[in-house]
């Protein structure tokens, strides 16, 4: 029987509309084997989530997905196996959260001077306890005063990059987010690169800076791009990694448990942690 699993799923820690429970719950429903929530910039849902996962006899990778200032702040890196109590992990999680907290305040100004208020605490309140809160709960706010139709409608009209409310924030370099992965003793990988602008054209950096693994398997890549970053992972003896990206509700369909990726990929993935730390030990 084949078993499959799922690296990369967002909870309501970030910016998902599925609890860490709910997560895992879903994830024994569609008989998942081994499942990792990879949250933006925080990591709160491991300790809710890796109990939950063990009753239910589902393996579960303690994972993150960082931010980082590259390709206008779309490049993500993706942490695996990682000590989430770690204090590298925590210090940059402590200033990314910041920053996040900072660029509310800010685009909400700017909002307010196109003729949009929305309130920062009505956007806190909507993230709830999520530690990453972000523009999908502007987007949110946005949506229950009327401003928009829909989510993705305040994106394209007023929160994407270029748009009349677009703020920057504060995020690490890959190099950074790197670094802090390995030292809180985990593997990092490149996420969805190849749907990711300016993603493939910088890849050949991303390997130099020390990166273990690329993630090859993603709803949003198309067979060649699969059969492409495969050969490159080849080539530079890294390990491949895939998920689903599942934000719940959120974006649509859930794709939790509907889009499943081969258990060898989390095979390979640990073949590749296990001769790290071999030769970390060596050292």
């Amino acid at each position: 029987m084949m078993k499959y699993i799922d690296l990369h799923i967002h909870s309501t820690v970030s910016d998902g509309s599925f609890t860490p429970t709910q997560i895992v719950e879903r994830a024994a429903r569609y008989e998942l084997s081994a499942i990792a929530i990879t949250d933006h910039d925080a990591v709160a849902a491991i300790d809710e989530a890796m109990p939950v996962a063990q009753k239910l006899g589902i393996e579960y990778i303690p994972g993150i997905e960082i931010s980082t200032a590259w390709c206008e702040g779309r490049m993500h890196i993706l942490g695996y196996f990682i000590d989430h109590h770690s204090p590298a992990i925590r210090a940059l999680l402590d200033k990314l959260q910041q920053s996040r907290r900072d660029r509310i305040y800010q685009i909400c100004r700017r909002l307010e001077e196109l003729g949009y208020p929305v309130d920062p605490e009505e956007v806190f309140e909507i993230a709830g306890g999520a530690s990453s809160v972000g523009r999908p709960h502007i987007a949110i706010a946005m949506e229950r005063h009327g401003y928009v139709p829909n989510l993705q409608a305040a994106f394209d009209r007023y929160l994407a990059y270029g748009k009349p409310a677009y703020v920057p924030r504060w995020a690490p370099t890959p190099q950074e987010a790197i670094d802090t992965i390995h030292k809180s003793g985990g593997l990092a990988s490149i996420a969805h690169c190849a749907v990711t602008e300016g993603c493939m054209e910088n890849l050949d950096k991303i390997i130099a800076m020390g990166i273990d693994a690329i993630e090859v398997y993603y709803p949003f890549h198309k067979p060649h791009q699969e059969q492409l970053l495969k050969k490159i992972a080849e080539d530079h003896n890294l390990a491949i990694t895939g998920g689903s990206d599942c934000h719940g509700i959120v974006r649509g369909e859930p794709l939790l448990g509907i889009f499943k990726v081969p258990y060898r990929v989390l095979e390979s993935l640990k073949e590749k942690y296990a001769s790290i730390k071999k030769q970390e030990v060596q050292i």
